[in-house]
């Protein structure tokens, strides 16, 4: 069971609003509603960045939800998630991450989020206002149709080069 609670500006708590958690008496314990990944479905890894937050799931995929402004949910669109009712569990897709890939660990940024995938390598997407995507270029990735799965390319990291671990920070990978 995932619970999460404290600041939820934009949903980054998952529960369908916006309201914080955790100040006020009678908010935490069995009054703290869990976050719903989906039906049958649980956490193995959640990583909570300034303003969105991730789990990598019980079957490898990964589900991302909160402040959404440049595609750092890698949805395919700015809208963010878990800020209203009914945008959590099934209604709130996995990531596509590519054909047969599945999510190993992830890291958030404050507007971007690196995955390392189960053939170790990486794919980032988000704001990349100083290229801190990987991606040769200093454009979003992830706040349009066909930005991901198999159309995002992972980072090249040299020749027979893969990675191990990620780690992360404000704009850097």
């Amino acid at each position: 069971t995932l619970k999460c609670w404290g600041y939820n500006l934009y949903g980054q708590l998952g529960l369908g609003d916006v309201a914080n958690r955790g100040a006020l008496p009678n908010e935490m314990g069995d009054a703290l509603a869990a976050v719903d990944l989906g039906t049958g479905r649980h956490a193995k890894d959640v990583v909570i960045g300034p303003a969105h937050a991730c789990a990598i799931l019980d079957d490898d995929t990964l589900k991302c939800w909160g402040r959404n402004h440049l595609g750092q949910l890698g949805l395919g669109d700015t809208n963010n998630r878990g800020d209203n009712a009914g945008e959590m569990g099934d209604a709130l897709p996995a990531v596509d991450l590519g054909t047969g890939r599945h999510a190993k660990d992830v890291v958030l940024g404050d507007d971007m989020t690196c995955v390392l995938l189960d053939d170790d390598t990486v794919k980032c997407f988000g704001g990349n206002a100083w290229g801190q995507l990987g991606q040769s270029k200093t454009t979003p990735i992830g706040t349009g149709a066909g930005q991901m799965g198999d159309a995002l390319a992972p980072i090249a990291l040299g020749t027979g080069r893969t990675a191990k671990s990620i780690a992360g920070g404000y704009g850097q990978v």
